[in-house]
């Protein structure tokens, strides 16, 4: 009973730890997103100038 216990624990915290990870490779992907179709906005007011 108490090796199950102990195996349930360690699966929770490594669930708890893709979770995170997931989180943030969301976060860091959207930032790259948004950053990526920033500069494409300014390539084109840039371009559309000349």
């Amino acid at each position: 009973m108490n090796s199950a216990g102990s195996m349930l624990y360690t699966f929770s915290i490594i669930n708890l730890f893709l979770v995170a990870a997931s989180i943030c490779i969301m976060v860091l992907v959207i930032y790259a997103l948004i950053l990526s179709i920033k500069a494409l906005k300014i390539y084109i007011e840039k371009n559309s100038r000349q």
